[in-house]
């Protein structure tokens, strides 16, 4: 155990780094997922133009590493006048950044229900905005379980803004390697934490599916 003890020494201060990471995904995870579905409604219904807007938009997003569009608009942003706080710069790019993957999963959500459904509103007299509050959105939500997945990408992507010096837990073990010279000892303990978190969320994935496939 003595070979450990820096990481025991500073395991609190990993957790503190762990909080900021939870933090960080879950302040970022709400507006991508809200975004996403947005996209997925215009693409489904919107008219050409907008279609091909949002297309562009997505090719844009998912050709463009995520390290690359944070460094890119961390530094862009202060030129163009616009000085927002670090951690809300980089929880606005991971959401830009995700909102274009889960946008993918719910349009597919929202294609995959039977055209029964469909008819079966129109037949009812709702409008386009009842059919999608009453009908569409709920069973595209419970038929998109494999978003969860995207948000234990969006967990570990958090690594990466460390880059632009926002410290969170992959930067706190940064700097415990500086102070003890440790950093396969220390490394250990962050990967534990980071699979504590994702393993937490894919758990809670499985438990979305199996209610799905019993219809509950």
């Amino acid at each position: 155990m003595k070979e450990f003890a820096p990481l025991i020494g500073s395991f609190w201060y990993l957790l503190r780094g762990a909080g900021m990471t939870v933090l960080m995904a879950a302040s970022a995870a709400l507006p991508a997922t809200i975004l996403g579905i947005f996209l997925a409604l215009l693409q489904v219904f919107g008219g050409r133009p907008v279609k091909s807007a949002i297309l562009g938009y997505l090719f844009l997003i998912r050709g463009i590493p995520l390290l690359v569009l944070l460094t890119f608009v961390y530094y862009l942003l202060p030129l163009t006048g616009i000085d927002l706080p670090p951690f809300w710069g980089v929880v606005l790019v991971i959401s830009l950044y995700y909102a274009a993957f889960i946008s993918e999963v719910f349009r597919a959500g929202i294609l995959s229900l039977p055209q029964a459904q469909w008819d079966a509103a129109r037949s009812l007299g709702m409008n386009r905005g009842l059919m999608l509050q009453i009908v569409v959105l709920p069973q595209a939500c419970g038929a998109a379980p494999p978003h969860v997945s995207l948000y234990v990408s969006l967990v570990k992507a958090t690594s990466l803004v460390s880059i632009v010096g926002l410290w969170e837990l992959t930067m706190a073990s940064r700097e415990i390697v500086e102070r003890t010279l440790a950093p396969f000892q220390i490394f250990i303990g962050a990967a534990a934490i980071y699979f504590c978190i994702c393993y937490t969320l894919a758990l809670y994935g499985r438990h979305l599916e199996r209610r799905v496939l019993l219809g509950h």
